[in-house]
């Protein structure tokens, strides 16, 4: 299925509407569910994918994984794309560069960082890209997939923190984020605390309709 970004279908209880004002968002959902992918594309791209430059987290998955997405649901990839993985290892021109950053084609690049756990590299990854973007006229998106990964290998204390002080960064930056996390793997007080961090939820329900927070 491809649509237009910003387009609101009527009765599809698939896409949430959009927030009528900026901020960071989380999304509630299991993985491995098209509607969490249909929602993840909608949520970056409020218009044209061209007018987007993406910058996606890819701790549960690739770069084929994130661009496969955006051409199902959004019919073409971002005008630029950076994603950062963990634990995998970074092709072509990474492998001689301090950086760790491949070019996989002229708006597509990988960087990559030891472990999901490693939240300092993480942290200079995204940071590096925020920088380096500042100055285009595209819209800045950033998809974080996913922070029930990262809290399998960091405590709850230290995530919150680095989630904290990052969607600070974003904001500052004058980006959009929303942040995946499968509510179900985690207990209530995690799930609340994480919560609090963000400006909007969305929830995929029982039934498979998306509630707004």
């Amino acid at each position: 299925m491809n649509s237009t970004c910003g387009e609101t279908q009527a009765g599809d209880a698939g896409t949430p509407p959009l927030p009528d004002e900026g901020g960071s968002v989380l999304v509630l959902a299991p993985a491995m569910d098209s509607r969490v992918d249909e929602c993840c594309v909608r949520l970056a791209c409020p218009d044209d994918p061209v007018d987007v430059d993406l910058l996606a987290v890819a701790l549960d998955g690739g770069v084929d994984d994130v661009l496969d997405r955006w051409t199902r649901y959004a019919g073409a990839t971002p005008g630029r794309t950076a994603v950062v993985t963990a634990g995998e290892s970074v092709r072509g021109a990474a492998a001689a560069s301090s950086e760790g950053v491949s070019m996989l084609g002229s708006d597509v690049s990988l960087a990559s960082v030891s472990d999901p756990g490693d939240l300092t590299g993480l942290g200079i990854k995204i940071s590096q890209c925020l920088s380096s973007w500042e100055d285009d006229d595209n819209d800045l998106m950033l998809c974080f997939d996913s922070l029930t990964t990262l809290l399998q290998f960091t405590e709850l204390r230290q995530v919150f923190q680095f989630v904290h002080v990052l969607t600070q960064r974003i904001e500052s930056a004058g980006a959009r984020a929303h942040f995946h996390m499968n509510q179900h793997a985690h207990d209530e007080q995690t799930v609340a605390t994480v919560r609090s961090l963000f400006d909007h939820v969305y929830e995929l329900d029982a039934d498979g309709a998306w509630r707004q927070r």
